[in-house]
């Protein structure tokens, strides 16, 4: 499998630690956190499986292009804006997130706009790059910043501030029946992988997926998921998880280095989270930005002046409902909402599913 699926895997697994899935996961950790994580592994990994069979089957495609190859533009279409919608959401909520720890933790006296302004430089460049460009971007960041967060999380898992009795009382309630919430969300973890519909018109070689692929894809959603719930736990104590909005920000507030150039690993760790979320937020808006793209029939227009204003239109609409929303969203009203997006996305996910099968359906019928 090419290391670029693994990148997109990745990306969305290391944002998320600190976004809203501990949150949620957390605030369910007397209601079946624990079974719901092992039942959202088993789910992502099956539902990685279906995906790549079904999308593997025509390398060098993306979405937009399969559907307006096979379906009919009335199905396709709105299908198209739906996925859009759900990943224009995914970045908007990274957003609204990281924004709102950057205003808290990092830059308190900095204005909200200034903040947003370095998110509106940096994304909207991307979102003008090519795929196989981005790719290589991420490529880069990981290579740079993966080894260091690696570091911090290691320096964590071995600091003595963590109590392992903790730990162990989070874990014995793993006899409580999942709550679909916390499914949803710990299952959140692997979405990113599907950012393929679009990157897939890259990888021109089909995509392999056997055992060893499923036991890697197992195993990073088993350290990211025991890291994102059990870890603050152990340090932050069980019965007081709940009361912290951001629990990964005081769990590495809590770590020193004391031979490091900084001590309080908190700046560290939140400066080389964040240059992971610019990246993971610019990866769901590209691949949004491309929907939308295909489903007003920008990507059809010649290389010309309406072509340039009608991308320039969408990346205004896109700026303008993320800077209102984000400035008027209080983190209680994030994290409801994102309870309802979560829960909303094993039904999207169920009709991509579908919508791959009958393009497969379709495709296998015209070469017979």
């Amino acid at each position: 499998m090419s290391r670029f699926v693994y990148y997109l895997l990745l990306s969305n697994m290391v944002a998320n630690i600190l976004a809203a899935v501990p949150r949620i996961l957390l605030s369910k950790s007397s209601e079946g956190a624990v079974l719901s994580i092992i039942l959202a592994l088993i789910y992502g990994v099956i539902g990685i499986w279906v995906f790549i069979r079904l999308i593997s089957k025509f390398p060098g495609k993306n979405l937009p292009e399969l559907f307006k190859t096979y379906l009919s533009k009335w199905v396709g279409v709105p299908l198209l804006l739906l996925f859009g919608i759900v990943w224009y959401i995914a970045g908007l909520q990274s957003l609204i997130t990281y924004v709102a720890i950057l205003s808290r933790f990092l830059t308190p006296e900095m204005s909200i706009y200034m903040i947003l302004g370095a998110f509106v430089a940096v994304i909207t460049f991307g979102l003008f790059m090519q795929s196989r460009n981005v790719l290589f971007l991420l490529e880069v960041i990981f290579v740079l910043l993966l080894p260091i967060i690696v570091l911090f999380l290691g320096k964590i898992y071995f600091t003595e501030q963590i109590d392992w009795d903790q730990v162990k009382i989070a874990a014995m309630h793993i006899n409580h029946a999942p709550s679909y919430t916390a499914f949803a969300a710990a299952s959140y973890v692997f979405v990113g992988i599907f950012d393929l519909i679009i990157f897939n018109s890259v990888i021109k070689k089909k995509i392999v997926f056997k055992w060893k692929q499923a036991i890697i894809i197992f195993m990073f959603g088993s350290i990211t998921l025991a890291t994102t719930y059990f870890i603050p736990i152990g340090v932050l104590g069980f019965d007081s998880i709940k009361d912290f909005v951001y629990p990964w920000v005081s769990t590495s507030d809590s770590v020193r280095m004391q031979y490091g150039i900084v001590e309080r690993v908190i700046f560290l760790f939140l400066l080389n989270f964040l240059a992971i979320a610019f990246l993971n937020i610019m990866l769901h808006w590209f691949v949004a930005f491309k929907l939308f793209q295909s489903t007003f029939s920008v990507d059809q227009l010649a290389p010309g002046t309406r072509k340039y204003f009608s991308n320039t239109l969408i990346i205004i609409v896109f700026w303008t409902v993320g800077v209102l929303v984000t400035i008027q969203e209080t983190e209680y009203n994030l994290f409801q909402y994102s309870n309802y997006y979560f829960n909303a996305l094993p039904a999207v996910s169920a009709v991509l599913f579908i919508a791959l099968l009958i393009v497969n359906r379709r495709a296998k019928f015209e070469k017979s």
